[in-house]
């Protein structure tokens, strides 16, 4: 499957990346939260974790290796398994 990422930014994701073992992984604004979203096709995603900072979503998607969580005060996962950091600090 071609991923067309101008198609993508143009629906508001931004700083995409390829990260092994996730695809296609990127950045999203939603109401109250920041998103680092990843497996992204033309039309949906696997998951997504979810920051309340922005700089920090950049960061650890900066960083992020694909293995495991990516790092940062990220609250929740959201996909087809929800959970919520253990380590987060409000």
């Amino acid at each position: 499957m071609i991923i067309d990422q101008n198609k993508l930014e143009e629906q508001g994701y931004f700083n995409l990346r390829h990260i092994e073992g996730r695809g296609l992984c990127g950045l999203f604004r939603f109401n109250f939260t920041i998103g680092l979203v990843y497996g992204m096709t033309n039309d949906e995603y696997i998951g997504r974790y979810c920051y309340y900072d922005s700089m920090e979503a950049k960061q650890a998607l900066k960083n992020w290796n694909g293995i495991n969580d990516p790092d940062g005060n990220w609250i929740k996962h959201k996909g087809s398994i929800e959970y919520s950091n253990p380590n987060y600090k409000k």
